[in-house]
């Protein structure tokens, strides 16, 4: 009897022994297929959805936030690093109470929301140019997104949304780096940005070589230029604004420059090292001749504005053109507003959006014969509930082109989204986003119906002239209005 509880203690014992070493065996397998695959672990993790740690690699000040801490200014939430995430609902909830028209707070709101249920999510990624000169800019395009966001986190038959938000700065040596940054996160499924064409020009290889979708709300230079003579198999670049080709005759027709005569000129201004402004100067002396064109660079630091105009004048100009870049040469927009003062409306002056600014307004005196033209106006826009629910979200229906734009840009990924499966590998959701972008035809958005031909462009042409007109209502005396709306207004 004792022999045979002896046998059958060893056999269990043989049992235990063979066990552990199947799991030693197995262990040392999943280490030596990790060491060989780093990818194992993060494959493991996706399949199983493991994500309380989501934003916990991100360091404070590194221009890259989902909730740690302000890029406008650089206060930290320690609620949401900590992942205390109740306590994030209820901090940013009161910061929302302070400041209604902070973009920035909403969407860490409504990412502490996510994660204070734990639900799951897909995260994108915005790219911004907070800087001095473009903080408005920034704060613009977070608008759009924050209300676009919180729409299609209140409808649970789909995973959340989860921004977050990434500070190029308008800097064209370090968006390269930034771009390398956001795609070793190895959660973002894609990325609305940037706001400039140069930057985005200097990001796209990025992107195209880890086959991101990059949307862009913004970028208008020629397509041929922002890919800068690189051929891809396939594209990853959209945007939902119409590029300048569209853009250029149009204006040229508003500002009738076919009809001058054999000595009559344009003066055209612009920053030659920027994408952007280089590739609207180019349409115009494709479409108008060289030989009617005097040009001058508006970004130099000795720039007079006066000498300037008076030069342009003795060649013949009888029309300005202003072509600032998108404030990434800090000269180019204060030279501009520069020659504009000493103009005195004395020569019809014609621009792009950039121009679409309130310093504009304040001049509201001398720029009765500025025409700019720009994307979107919410006095024509075809869907105006998104100016009725600003007023809820925002406290003001005083939303510009860019929170239209940025809008309908992170409309498109979400309904891009919703045909994807969260359950999927990230970089089979990120081309099933680009797969999908390639055929949507979105509806509802603050511009009308959004779609893409097949190289990624907006195929609506969305673009009007503006011009300024004064009133009692603005406090800043005046209001950019489409170039036939001629009655006295109330308020917008």
């Amino acid at each position: 009897m004792k022999m045979r509880n002896f046998r059958i203690k060893i056999r269990k014992g043989s049992i235990l022994i063979r066990g552990l070493s199947l799991t030693l065996l197995i262990s040392f397998v999943a280490w030596g297929y990790w060491i060989i695959n780093p990818k194992f672990i993060q494959q493991i993790v996706e399949i199983l959805d493991i994500t309380p740690t989501w934003c916990k690699n991100f360091e404070l000040n590194d221009n890259l936030s989902c909730g740690e801490e302000s890029l406008f200014t650089q206060e930290k939430f320690p609620f949401f690093l900590e992942g205390k995430y109740q306590q994030a609902v209820d901090f940013f909830s009161n910061e929302r109470k302070k400041d209604q028209n902070n973009p920035e707070t909403l969407i860490y709101l409504n990412n502490a929301k996510l994660m204070q249920k734990g639900r799951k999510s897909y995260t994108i990624a915005v790219v911004i140019p907070i800087n001095q000169d473009a903080r408005d800019v920034a704060e613009s395009i977070l608008r759009g997104v924050a209300k676009v966001q919180e729409d299609f986190n209140q409808n649970t038959n789909y995973p959340g949304l989860k921004i977050v938000i990434a500070n190029d700065a308008n800097d064209p040596k370090t968006v390269n780096d930034l771009a390398q940054r956001l795609i070793s996160k190895d959660d973002i499924v894609a990325v609305m940005g940037h706001y400039t064409s140069e930057l985005t020009q200097k990001a796209l290889p990025v992107y195209q070589h880890q086959e991101v979708v990059v949307i862009s709300s913004s970028a208008t230079a020629l397509r041929e230029t922002i890919l800068d003579g690189n051929k891809y198999p396939k594209n990853f670049f959209f945007r939902t604004v119409p590029s300048v080709k569209i853009q250029i005759p149009m204006l040229i027709e508003k500002l009738q420059l076919f009809q001058l005569n054999s000595r009559e000129k344009v003066a055209i201004f612009y920053t030659p090292t920027s994408t952007y402004s280089k590739s609207a100067f180019e349409e115009f002396r494709n479409q108008l001749g060289a030989n009617k064109i005097i040009e001058r660079d508006v970004s130099i630091s000795n720039f007079i504005a006066n000498n300037t105009l008076n030069e342009v004048k003795k060649q013949g100009a009888k029309a300005l053109v202003l072509i600032p870049d998108g404030r990434v040469n800090s000269n180019s927009i204060k030279n501009t507003l520069s020659l504009i003062d000493v103009n005195q409306d004395q020569l019809p002056m014609g621009g792009q959006s950039v121009l679409y600014d309130t310093q504009i307004l304040n001049r509201k005196n001398i720029v009765k014969n500025l025409l700019i033209i720009t994307h979107w106006h919410r006095l024509t826009s075809p869907n105006q509930e998104v100016i009725r629910t600003a007023k809820e979200v925002w406290g003001t229906s005083s939303i510009n082109d860019q929170t239209a734009m940025s809008h309908d840009a992170t409309l498109v990924l979400t309904k891009a989204l919703e045909k994807v499966s969260i359950k999927d590998p990230l970089q089979k959701q990120r081309l099933d986003i680009r797969e999908q972008l390639t055929t949507l035809k979105v509806t509802g958005g603050a511009s009308g119906t959004i779609s893409f031909d097949e190289n990624g462009d907006r195929k609506e042409n969305i673009s009007q002239i503006l011009r300024v007109l004064p009133t009692e209502c603005s406090t800043y005396g005046a209001v950019f209005v489409p170039i036939n709306y001629k009655k006295a207004i109330d308020c917008l």
